[in-house]
Parts: structure tokens; sequence; C-alpha cells
């Protein structure tokens, strides 16, 4: 019992003995010196080595350091860099024996020469790249997922080394920066040909503003809220005694300086074709039937006033004030204004305005019949497109000519001019919304004075309508 636990400790530590050895790998010379020492104990033995006409002799040149051998053409070792020697280690030359073909006999110059070039489609050659990248990824897949880091450590310290090696290469790091430096300066003068170019259209457009000269301000007046009805004192939706439909204008007004506003009475009579010899007095009664007729009487349209016979003294039918009063205005009139009239405009005739009649504004008699009180449609306003019954309608537009400053700077773009089509069929109160240098607002604004046009239409009649108008100016 004991001599068998002895002898299976013995094959235990025998085993152990065994796993532990490694056997040691044969020296890349061991082939060198077996073929070598063959040859130098069966030299006498072994036959020489006899040449047929279809065979030559090749002499091979060795490696001192690994001792392989390697064709004539060589000159260094591919392995280690060693340059080859002309005469190898042993005593003869390695003789090795190639078959030499016979010649072939020369074609004629008039044969039909075949090329055969290897032709794949796009597709299949797109499937054979994508198919070398899955069997790479199948290949390195299972490493990266066994160890992610250092996978990663290790593809880029390859890539890195792989790139400074083609970096490093003759010429390669001198034509990467010319190149580099090309695009640079590439950008660098496209951008500075931009900003100059921007300086010269700056340049160019102050030029421009230094060259014009100043006319005047165009002024459109604003819109302006009016009441319900037509001006005038009347009853009715006229606007005079005109057989068409047309606003009145004007106004009037007076005073004698007094202290007081003017009091409460009844307006002369209306009536423009009677010269206003005096203005009316509200200190002194009228005078029924006198034998000359001298009476105070209003440039106003018989239509648009409403006349009272009673005997009252002068005054202004809205006012508050009893104490007897022509008003703090000048002239002989009623009110604070000044003339002839009544109210706080210029003139014989009534309200705001100048001129005579009634309406506001400049004097105008107008048509359509009787008038009421004060507002209504002011048809002499400019409307705006959405204020109108029917647009104004283009009938003729001419182009505009393009300067040659502008052509010279290749300049394009478009003009956006505000005006007003009258109704008189001109064209009136043009604005730059937005311009273009070297001439070109001018040219649009030469080209929109001459633009013919059907005026707008409201309530039947035409009417002013303001219009954008935009002009394309382009190079083809």
């Amino acid at each position: 019992m004991p001599m068998r636990e002895e002898k299976m400790s013995e094959d235990l530590e025998l085993r152990a003995a065994l796993a532990r050895w490694v056997a040691p790998h044969a020296p890349a010379t061991l082939d060198a010196r077996l073929v070598d020492s063959f040859r130098a104990g069966n030299r006498d033995s072994l036959p020489e080595p006899t040449l047929s006409a279809n065979q030559e002799v090749k002499t091979m040149k060795q490696c001192r350091t690994c001792l392989e051998e390697y064709a004539d053409k060589f000159v260094f070792c591919p392995l280690d860099g060693t340059t080859l020697s002309e005469e190898r280690s042993a005593d003869e030359p390695l003789v090795s024996f190639t078959e030499q073909s016979e010649p072939a006999s020369p074609l004629p110059s008039t044969a039909y020469h075949l090329t055969i070039i290897e032709d794949a489609g796009l597709v299949r050659r797109l499937y054979t790249e994508l198919a070398s990248a899955a069997r790479a990824s199948q290949l390195t897949w299972p490493e990266f997922k066994r160890d992610p880091l250092g996978f990663t450590r290790r593809s880029a310290t390859a890539y890195g080394a792989m790139a400074w090696r083609f970096f490093s290469s003759p010429n390669v790091a001198i034509a990467s920066l010319a190149a580099m430096l090309f695009m640079m300066t590439a950008v660098a003068g496209l951008v500075w040909l931009d900003h100059r170019r921007a300086q010269e259209a700056r340049a160019a457009a102050e030029k421009q503003n230094q060259d014009l000269e100043y006319l005047g301000l165009v002024d459109i007046p604003d819109e302006q809220n009016t009441k319900a009805g037509a001006p005038g004192l009347n009853k009715g939706t006229g606007g005079g005694s005109k057989p068409r439909q047309e606003r009145p204008g004007g106004g009037g007004g007076g005073g004698r300086n007094d202290e007081n506003p003017v009091s409460k009475g009844k307006l002369p009579v209306a009536d423009p074709d009677v010269p206003q010899v005096r203005g009316p007095d509200v200190k002194l009664p009228p005078v029924p039937n006198p034998s000359l007729p001298t009476p105070a009487s209003l440039d106003l349209d018989k239509l648009l006033a409403k006349n009272d016979d009673r005997p009252l003294p002068y005054g202004m039918p809205n006012s508050t004030s009893t104490t007897p009063s022509n008003g703090t205005g000048s002239g002989g009139g009623l009110g604070n204004g000044t003339g002839l009239g009544a109210g706080s405009g210029e003139g014989g005739g009534y309200g705001p305005g100048r001129g005579g009649n009634t309406g506001g504004g400049d004097r105008n008699m107008g048509g359509g019949g009787a008038g009421g009180p004060d507002g209504g449609t002011d048809f002499n306003k400019v409307f705006k497109p959405n204020e109108v019954e029917q647009k104004a309608r283009i009938l003729s537009k001419p182009s505009p000519e393009y300067t040659e400053e502008a052509r010279r700077n290749q300049t394009t773009g478009t003009v956006v001019l505000q005006m007003v089509f009258s109704a008189n069929g001109t064209v009136t109160g043009i604005r730059t919304v937005s311009g273009l240098p070297f001439g070109l607002t001018e040219k649009a604004i030469a080209a929109a004075r001459r633009i013919q046009f059907s005026p707008a239409m409201k309530a039947g009649r035409p009417v002013s309508q303001y219009i954008r108008v935009e002009y394309n100016f382009n190079i083809y």
C-alpha cells in the first residue's frame, strides 16, 4: 500500500514536470546547417548535375544574418535590410534549374491584338467592397467586444503610425502644406473681394447722394376721419348746384375783434352771385325793405345753405353766447376767422376752409344737390386700395433703363416705389420704399411718371388711390 502511494506520487510529479516543459523552437539556421552538412558528407557520392539545352544555371545570393537565399536581382535582404553577399557561405554555389520556354514566333504587324480588360459594373464593385468591409467587421467585432478600450487604443495607435508614415514620406508633408496654404489663400481672396465690392457699393451710394439735387419733400397726407353726411347746412347728401355729384370745398370766417365770442343768431343769406359789400353786424337789426338794398351775404352755394327769413339778429346758429358780438376774428364777418364769412376759416364762405363756399380746403363748387351737415365722404382725398370700389388699373408700364455704371458694377435687385394714381390720370407723390445705387432708383422714378392707368372708382366717380409699384433690374 505505501509503495502504491509512492508510485502514484512519482507519476503526478512526472506529469507536472512534463506539463511545465516547453520544447525549444528550432532556429532559423538549422535547415541551412543540415543542408551544408549533408552536402559535405555526400559530396563524392552525389552525381554531378547535368544541364540540358533548355535549362540554365542561376546563382543565388545569401543574407549573412538570416542565411536566407535570394535571386541575383536583390541587393538587400527584404527581412532585415542586410546587404546580400555575392558569394555563398558554402564551398559551391547553389544551382537551380528553370525551364526555358521556346521563343515565340513574332506576330505580323497586321495581326489583330486582343486586349482583355477586366470590367466590373458599379453595383458589383460596390457589392465587393461592402462584402470586404463586412468580413473585416466580423473579424474585428469579437476583439472589440472583448476589450473595447484596448481595441480603440490599438486602432488609434495603428492609424496614427500609418498617418505619421504617410506624412513623413518624401514630399508628402510639403505637398499637404502647400495645398492647405493654397486653399487658405483662395478663401482669404474671396473674402477680400466681397469686402471690397461692398465698400465700392457704399462709396458709389454716397457719391450718388452727393450728386442729387434737393427739390423738396413729397408730403402724402394721412387719412382724415370725416363726419357722416355731406357738407352744408341744408338737408341732403349732395354737394351743390352742379349736375354731377362732386364734393364742395372752401370755407370762411370773420369777426370784429370783439372780446366775447360770436353770439347766437342767423346767418346772412347765401348767394355766391352777389358781391360781398359789407359784413353782417350783430348789433344792428336787419332793415326790412331797405330803399338801397345792400344786405350782408355769404359766398356759399344756395343748395348748401338753409336761409332763415325770421327777423333775427345775425350770428352763428350753433353758438351759445347771448352777448351781442361778431366774434374775436377780423375782417367784418362772424366768428374767429378772417374775412366777410362766418366761422373759423378764411374768406366769405362758411366754416373751416379758404376762399368761400364750404367743405374744407380750398374753394370748390360741388354738385349733386343739397348738402347736409358737415362731413361725408371726401372724394378729394387719396384712398387706400381697400377703400375704393374699383381699384386703379395700369394700362401701360414703361420699363426703366439700365445705367452703364450699374452694369459695370453688376448691380441687380428691385426698386419699390409708393405713388398716387390721381383721379385726373396723373402720377403724383412718388416716394422710394427701397432703392438701388448707381442711378437705378432715378431711372425707376422716371419710368413711373410715364405710367398710364385708369383711375380708381368710388360711388361712381374717379378718385385718387395709393399704389405700390416694383421695378426689377436684372442682367441677362
